[in-house]
């Protein structure tokens, strides 16, 4: 693995809710297709849908059954957003990962007519049926690490301690993802109510619908094989609780299963610091090279 030589430059991608994405990097497509060759794949399908699209990135030398995947998930509310807020993230997979495919997506957003679960779970297990199925075209193994970003935390979370058929997804990274919506500290939040009326429809509060609250929350779908996850979050969030992360750490470490959780001090939900910045990348290079080998 090349050594952490970018830390100084390179950004997290941190997409808070509803906000637009600023101008990122764009890559060159390369049709070469054989292993042995660095190939870069936009915009493939893996539905029907126009928004079902990913970008893939996948190495020098992979070889199926060996040669890992990362998937990328990005931020917005569950209503906007788009993978190419993620474009950093790849920068920085890409050269500290440099043997690792990644995968990084799009999905269905939500809207009021057509809400955002369970329909965006069900895009994120056709992309790992889709990988799945193409992993000696492509050289790859049925072997996952999910990073995501706010709601894309959430949608990794949710569909790895709740959807991970096989145990395919081997480790997840949470970065300011909402995790249990029981939380009181969510009450009278009007940024977590326009976000979650496109999540699960027009129940603002959990005593509304807690059957649907309780279904959407990732931690209340720990069990002892979860993944082994990674975790960020801000104590100034005005939109995802600081109690959040500790929320998720108890019940993983009542389960047994290895955490690590970081909250940074005046840190909101996208307004970090670069300082801070190079210390999440630290931690992700460490975590990922120790669990995702």
């Amino acid at each position: 693995m090349k050594k952490l030589l970018f830390l100084g430059i390179l950004a997290l991608s941190m997409a808070s809710c509803g906000s637009s994405d600023e101008d990122e990097p764009t890559f060159s497509y390369n049709p070469i297709v054989a292993p042995e060759n660095e190939n870069q794949l936009l915009d493939v399908a893996y539905g029907d849908d126009p928004e079902q699209k990913m970008d893939l990135f996948l190495p020098a030398g992979r070889e199926a059954n060996v040669t890992k995947v990362f998937i990328l998930i990005h931020g917005g509310g569950w209503f906007s957003g788009d993978k190419a807020a993620m474009n950093n993230e790849i920068i920085f997979l890409r050269n500290t990962f440099p043997d690792y495919a990644i995968a990084n997506v799009n999905y269905r957003l939500a809207t009021k007519e057509s809400l955002g679960f369970p329909k965006q779970i069900n895009d994120i297990q056709k992309i790992v049926a889709y990988l799945n199925s193409k992993n000696k075209e492509y050289h790859l193994a049925k072997q996952y690490a999910m990073i995501g970003v706010s709601a894309g935390a959430h949608l990794a979370m949710l569909y790895s301690y709740k959807y991970n058929s096989g145990n395919q997804v081997k480790a997840v990274c949470s970065i300011v993802g909402p995790a249990d919506f029981s939380d009181p500290q969510y009450e009278g939040n009007p940024l977590f109510e326009q976000g979650v009326n496109y999540l699960v429809g027009e129940y603002s509060r959990y005593n509304e619908n807690p059957s649907m609250y309780n279904a959407v929350s990732p931690v209340k779908q720990i069990t002892p094989y979860s993944p082994k996850t990674l975790m960020f979050y801000g104590d100034q969030d005005p939109l995802v609780p600081s109690t959040q992360g500790g929320l998720i750490q108890d019940k993983l470490d009542l389960y047994g299963v290895y955490n690590e959780y970081y909250q940074y001090e005046g840190a909101g939900h996208a307004n970090w610091t670069q300082e801070q910045l190079n210390d999440i990348n630290l931690k992700k290079v460490n975590f990922f090279t120790n669990y995702f080998k």
